[in-house]
């Protein structure tokens, strides 16, 4: 139960940790960012039949943090409320789906929340401000519990007794009843009608694909649609005590997903998960509607993702509290082909498809094969993606990058001590004399990029707005190669 909102002024001394308004430019495109603390008391739950939750414990009391990127004014509100779940993989809160889309999100005028997912966050936002975030509480209410056995004692999903992750539930749950209600301290309370939208990255899919399978109502939803990206649909345990669930073969999926519901719910995936999520396809059925996208020549993270958005200030912020953004291959260049624009045409499909019924387009799956051994990028998958005369990918959502491409991309790297990274993607640019021969000469290779595109917007995977940006950085690819 939410008892308490209260806002979190940003001054010169003190800003939100992963604040945005000054990377995107808020006060020349008319945006403004605010941070709240929630709180309250949540129960914790374990796994029950077909996935129900079952109370284990009451009254736990929380406090945890919300961003609110909004328009300044309501007269430029869209309708659109997208609420991402922060991944919290690396121990610190990353809002993924906004640095791929904030341009749309901004341009089109929907309000964007994110909000803390997990406890392994709060040492780090102490270190960003230690008085700012001091009420942060993800407090563990009976830390006395045995650790299991097969907890990893390492890495980004080690158990942290002293927090409780299920916590999270009911805070969503009250974040999202909060922002549907007639509250006087609802942020939103000045923007009228709305539609709610839940979205999230990698981990934080998993966590969508829990909410759906256990606390969804298809008929009350507190959530009009669901964009889960970087992911698939395993079930991330209720509790800091419990395991992961593996839903394949669950006779609660019988789509070979938990993510389909009667909302409509878009899958993105890269190609460093087309292998392991092997959807079955696109659904149009009353009670699941799910469509499944697929990036050709995509990786979970990409130059984009990683160093431009955050430009030197934000690599910097990050570098102050210890975070090292660098990435460390040495067999190929970090990927750079921008499929994050990929994404802005999902979210425009999904808004269709909630708000006026009009169905996503379908797209076409990565072709795959069985592979006899494990695939070498660690996700122990014996699926591996069937590839082109050129090492690129054969299927998927396409652009003239990976039609006319510049170079051979994968979804994974290698550092110098033979140690495979599974989400940092690379690619190996074709030398000029390769580029000469394939293309003959930057004005022709200008020409099929913007065939390409036109064909990508046809197709509904590519925005109009969007198309420029995807010309010029592909032409500048071929021309950095040396292509002239």
């Amino acid at each position: 139960m939410l008892n308490n909102i209260r806002l979190v002024p940003t001054t010169e001394e003190s800003v939100p940790f992963a604040a945005a308004a000054e990377i995107c430019d808020f006060e020349a495109i008319g945006y403004v960012e605010e941070e709240y603390f929630l709180s309250g008391t949540a129960n914790i739950y374990t796994d029950g039949e077909k996935h129900k939750p079952e109370v284990l414990y009451t009254g736990a009391p929380y406090t945890t943090r919300i961003i609110v990127r909004r328009p300044k004014t309501p007269a430029k509100f869209s309708g659109n409320v997208v609420l991402e779940i922060l991944n919290a993989t690396a121990n610190f809160d990353i809002d993924r789906m906004w640095v791929n889309s904030w341009k749309f999100f901004t341009r089109n005028g929907d309000i964007y929340i994110g909000i803390t997912s997990k406890g392994h966050v709060v040492d780090n936002l102490l270190k960003w401000d230690k008085e700012r975030y001091a009420p942060i509480n993800w407090s563990n209410p009976h830390p006395e519990r045995e650790v299991p056995q097969w907890a990893e004692k390492e890495g980004p999903f080690r158990i942290l007794t002293q927090f409780e992750t299920g916590l999270f539930w009911d805070m969503l749950t009250d974040c999202a009843k909060l922002l549907r209600s007639d509250r006087e301290d609802n942020p939103l309370k000045d923007f009228g009608k709305f539609w709610l939208y839940l979205t999230g990255w990698s981990q934080s899919g998993f966590y969508l694909s829990r909410y759906i399978t256990s606390f969804h109502d298809s008929r009350a939803p507190l959530f009009d649609g669901f964009l889960s990206a970087g992911s698939g649909a395993g079930l991330v345990p209720l509790n800091t005590y419990e395991r992961q669930g593996n839903v394949f073969g669950d006779p609660v999926c019988p789509y070979g997903s938990m993510m389909g519901t009667a909302q409509p719910t878009i899958a993105v995936n890269t190609e460093s998960e087309n292998r392991i999520v092997n959807w079955l396809g696109d659904f149009d059925e009353p009670g699941y509607k799910f469509r499944t996208y697929q990036i050709a020549g995509s990786s979970h993270d990409s130059q984009y993702c990683i160093l431009d958005y955050f430009g030197e200030k934000g690599l910097a912020d990050m570098a102050r509290i210890g975070l090292d953004n660098t990435f460390k291959a040495v067999d190929g260049e970090l990927l750079d082909y921008p499929y994050h624009l990929i994404f802005n045409a999902a979210f425009y499909h999904l808004y269709n498809w909630v708000r006026e019924g009009i169905p996503a387009p379908h797209a076409p799956k990565i072709e795959t094969y069985m592979a006899f051994e494990a695939s070498t990028d660690g996700f122990g998958s014996y699926l591996e993606n069937r590839t082109d005369a050129l090492g690129n990918c054969i299927g998927g959502i396409r652009s003239p990058g990976i039609d006319y491409p510049t170079g051979r991309y994968s979804s994974f790297s290698t550092d110098k001590d033979s140690k495979i990274s599974p989400t940092f993607g690379k690619v190996n640019p074709f030398a000029p004399e390769k580029l000469k021969a394939l293309y003959g000469s930057l004005e022709n290779y200008r020409a099929l990029v913007e065939k390409g595109v036109r064909e990508m917007i046809s197709l509904g995977f590519l925005l109009e707005e969007d198309s420029r940006e995807m010309e010029e950085t592909l032409v500048g690819q071929a021309a950095s190669r040396g292509l002239v």
